[in-house]
């Protein structure tokens, strides 16, 4: 496994249980791209084969994001109770996280 991925896992599996705001972002120059956001209440990390899984145990939604072909992962969190960072994949797909703690929402 990458070290950007190794990395990742550890740092996401410490935020277990909290509140996750996945945005997929189009950064082609110039163009309207496509996004979309997917939000996951008190997330349950499950890691697999190639990927990694935050789910939302009481209604069934997740998203999942590949543990392959991480080019970066910038951070950008401004405070103690926001966590941020975007993962950069080598095809270009890029995904901003937050992280929010759902007992200082």
């Amino acid at each position: 496994m990458e070290g950007n991925s190794k990395k990742l896992i550890s740092f996401l599996m410490k935020h277990e249980g909290k509140d996750f705001d996945a945005i997929l972002k189009d950064e082609i120059e110039g163009t309207v791209g496509f996004s979309f956001t997917s939000y996951i209440k008190k997330a349950k990390i499950h890691i697999q084969a190639g990927r990694i899984t935050f789910s939302e145990p009481k209604t069934g939604k997740y998203f999942c994001l590949p543990l392959c072909g991480i080019k970066q992962i910038s951070g950008e969190t401004s405070g103690q109770y926001d966590i941020a960072f975007t993962i950069k994949y080598n095809n270009d797909y890029c995904i901003f996280i937050q992280i929010f703690d759902p007992y200082y929402s």
